[in-house]
């Protein structure tokens, strides 16, 4: 028997009318999200507390690059982030220096050990995302997030920079094939990048999708992968041929497309509807507002209900998390 979660999604990914709209949504814990067991077991405790429709497992950013020699100090503070305190990458030329990881990486088989804790834990057939970045995300994530640096590396030498996209994108699109062998459901795949504040459309299609490709079409047999834009201005009809069946951005950003005009721009289901900031700091009456009101703005359809990013989890009451999941059982 198909599982009413699983089945909730895909009537709501292929067009149809859900029995309610899904919603569910993620942040770091930081204090947990060290080793597998950790992540597993919150990420297992947050989506039985809630009830969520979905399971997208919010990882530990670093994974990504642990195994190029980032080295970071584990935060104690629900409310801080790790502290970096080792980068592989600091002038142009080290991009010409990294190499693929194997899959055998202690940080890579980390997160694949939490996805069969996670998968363990879980009801049969409820659905399973997991988190991957796009390449040219790993690579900032490789300069601390130091953005500027990397934009500065582009202009620069674009071609070094593509070097140690290649290593990257090689080393993750393996990566994404285990994880299919997993079981997951999908991938969460997310750009910082595909916006107008740092790249033009013209710039991340030519620099950055060959790569970004190159691992999404390693997941291109699942059935729920999700590309996230993330920050504001984001480029959505430059991105609406990727291969995936759900767009997930904040509305709220300030110059991004509401729901409704993604819907109509990309013909495909979108994600998100409460911003993270409202989350942290409204009260439950507003998230049911901003809620109902992204439900109205999409009539019900091809939405996937959540937060426009990740959740403020330290910053973000109980109250407010109830809220967003009792705001798929109220009538306007």
């Amino acid at each position: 028997m198909t599982d009413a979660r699983r089945k909730r999604l895909e009537d709501t990914l292929s067009g149809k009318q859900p029995d309610r709209v899904p919603v569910s949504a993620w942040g770091h814990f930081f204090r947990h999200e060290t080793s597998a067991e950790g992540l597993a077991g919150i990420m297992l405790d947050f989506f039985e507390r809630y009830d969520w429709d979905y399971l997208k497992v919010h990882a530990r950013a670093s994974y990504h690059v642990e195994g190029w020699g980032f080295e970071y100090r584990p935060s104690h503070d629900a409310a801080v982030a790790h502290a970096c305190t080792a980068m592989p990458v600091h002038q142009v030329g080290d991009w010409r220096t990294l190499r693929p990881l194997s899959t055998d990486t202690p940080a890579l088989q980390e997160q694949l050990t939490a996805v069969r804790l996670i998968k363990k834990g879980l009801a049969p057939g409820v659905p399973l995302i997991m988190t991957v970045f796009s390449p040219l995300d790993i690579a900032e994530k490789l300069l601390d997030r130091n953005a500027a640096l990397l934009k500065s590396h582009i202009e620069e030498d674009p071609a070094a920079v593509e070097a140690g996209l290649a290593a990257i994108a090689d080393t993750f699109a393996r990566f994404v094939r285990l994880l299919v062998a997993e079981g997951v459901d999908g991938l969460f795949f997310s750009t910082k990048w595909a916006n107008n504040v740092k790249l033009s459309a013209e710039q991340y299609q030519r620099l950055v999708k060959p790569y970004d490709l190159l691992v999404l079409n390693e997941a291109r047999s699942l059935w729920c992968n999700m590309l996230h834009l993330c920050e504001d201005e984001i480029q959505l009809a430059a991105m609406a041929d990727y291969p995936v069946q759900v767009f997930h951005w904040d509305a709220y950003a300030g110059h991004n497309p509401s729901y409704h005009e993604g819907q109509a721009t990309l013909g495909r289901t979108v994600g998100g509807g409460v911003d993270a900031r409202t989350l942290a700091n409204g009260t439950p009456e507003d998230i049911i507002n901003r809620a109902r009101g992204t439900i109205r703005n999409a009539q019900g359809r091809n939405l996937l209900l959540g937060p426009g990013c990740s959740v403020q989890v330290a910053k973000t009451s109980d109250a407010n998390l109830r809220a967003l999941r009792a705001s798929v059982e109220l009538d306007d």
